[in-house]
């Protein structure tokens, strides 16, 4: 919708929108450049996640060592969520780009000599600051309070012109955010301003998220795996000997930011992939030089790696014999490949394993252990994402349209959407290009082929007086008018 209106600034909906436009500028602008595909969708979070694990490095390289930052961008690419949301449609990645590029460029400001580069990188440190809000809107508070003790202490230190720039930055960046609420008032009134703010509302304020403090440590491990519960075996059983600078970037700014998400009545997981890049850090200042707290310490962080590891490849032998037949229902072209790949994945953990009890060597080398299943891991995850295998959110949707007869019907008829929610709407509308959208069951029921919700179809009584039903799913149903 945003890519075919005249004015990108003003909302293209017609009814007050909860977000800002920028989440959805880089997705139009991609569709405008390269076309209505799926890979024209994807392409901002894939090229963002590139320019993340660059600037993550250059983060890391000011804040630690050259080895540091090496393993530390390694381990982020090799994190589930960081790889499910590299190719997702949706602004998440580019969020995170922002709030890195406002940390890289601050520490270019301070680390810089001349005071002309100084205050170019503080200008633009402040510029991503505004962006971030446009692309996120009151979700950006939350890194931007976790680094205001980082940001205040050192901007004190400064002359005037430099936090002046920095604040011109912030208002010159703030600018197509000013023009979106501007034309959503012009639109809808205060309730095109307010909107935004009742959604954040909702999302922040509310009893404390008791199910968020629940959840959040196994979401953590499982989201995060190898380099969460890797990170948390190093944290209780070693101390890192690299000094680090900035520790108010390094360990207060993503303290805080968590504090702030626990706290939240409503929380997903995409919300912390922006915390992933200071733990990746974090972790890569403990396994790169580190001494044991404990006498026991060795034998201890061994066994237990022996027993994840033990763990997690018996899970994935479990899960290819006990989803063998959703695999082939969903991919049978790519089985092979499927196969292969989890294969690799599984022997780089039997590989691991006698790494760990390597008889020739009195002590394991953790670095060369930790690679030895982040890089086949980040290889065999990546290629399952990108065939859709895992982290597939519209996998019950690709396979409702892959059946025989709704592509035959598909193929040759226009298939009208009614009573579905907006985001299943959305979906549809994308994978059925030629459909058309009807909110009047007066003139529903004039038409050949309807897709609708299973709970509209049950409380519509009057469409089983007009269709019969050709295909349903979970909640989807696809109807042929017998009335004619």
């Amino acid at each position: 919708m945003i890519e075919e209106s005249e004015n990108w600034f003003s909302p293209p909906f017609l009814s007050p929108h909860h977000k800002t436009l920028g989440s959805y500028w880089f997705i139009a602008l991609s569709i405008r450049l390269f076309g209505y595909s799926e890979l024209a969708i994807r392409l901002p979070s894939i090229l963002s996640s590139f320019l993340c694990l660059i600037s993550s490095y250059l983060i890391a390289l000011k804040v630690t060592n050259r080895k540091s930052a090496l393993i530390s961008v390694c381990s982020l690419s090799s994190m589930p969520l960081w790889i499910q949301y590299s190719r997702y449609g949706s602004p998440d990645i580019p969020f995170v780009l922002c709030i890195l590029l406002v940390i890289l460029f601050f520490l270019k400001s301070l680390d810089s000599s001349e005071y002309i580069r100084q205050y170019f990188y503080i200008f633009l440190s402040g510029l991503f600051i505004s962006i971030s809000f446009f692309i996120r809107s009151y979700m950006a508070f939350v890194p931007f309070i976790g680094l205001a003790p980082f940001i205040f202490y050192h901007s004190h230190k400064k002359e005037n012109t430099f936090n002046i720039l920095f604040f011109i930055g912030i208002f010159l960046g703030a600018i197509p955010t000013c023009l979106n609420l501007y034309f959503s008032f012009q639109k809808y009134g205060f309730l095109g301003i307010t909107t935004l703010f009742d959604f954040a509302r909702k999302q922040a304020v509310g009893d404390v998220g008791f199910n968020n403090l629940l959840l959040s440590p196994l979401n953590f491990l499982y989201f995060t795996f190898p380099i969460g519960i890797f990170f948390l075996i190093l944290f209780i059983f070693t101390r890192p000997n690299t000094k680090t600078n900035y520790p108010l970037l390094i360990y207060f700014y993503p303290a805080l930011s968590l504090i702030l998400l626990l706290c939240m009545s409503t929380s997903y997981p995409h919300y912390y992939l922006f915390l992933l890049p200071s733990l990746s850090i974090i972790f890569a200042t403990y396994l790169s030089s580190n001494s044991f707290r404990f006498s026991f310490s060795s034998s201890t962080i061994k066994y237990l790696l022996f027993i994840i590891n033990l763990f997690v490849s018996f899970i994935l032998i479990f899960s290819i014999i006990n989803f063998k037949d959703k695999i082939i229902a969903y991919s049978p072209a790519n089985t092979l490949i499927i196969y292969i790949l989890s294969t690799f994945l599984l022997l780089s953990y039997l590989k691991s394993i006698i790494l760990l009890f390597d008889n020739k060597k009195n002590s394991f080398n953790l670095i060369n252990f930790l690679y030895n299943i982040i890089i086949p891991q980040y290889i065999s995850l990546s290629l399952l994402f990108n065939f859709g295998v895992l982290g597939n959110p519209n996998y019950k949707t690709k396979l409702f349209l892959k059946d025989d007869n709704v592509l035959s019907i598909m193929n040759s008829n226009t298939i009208y959407l009614s009573s579905l929610d907006s985001k299943t709407k959305t979906l549809l509308s994308y994978y059925l290009p030629s459909s058309k959208i009807v909110d009047d069951f007066d003139d529903v029921s004039k038409y050949k082929y309807v897709i609708t919700s299973k709970n509209n179809y049950i409380a519509k009584s009057n469409f089983k007086k007009f269709y019969v039903t050709v295909k349903k799913s979970d909640d989807l149903f696809l109807l042929m008018n017998i009335s004619e």
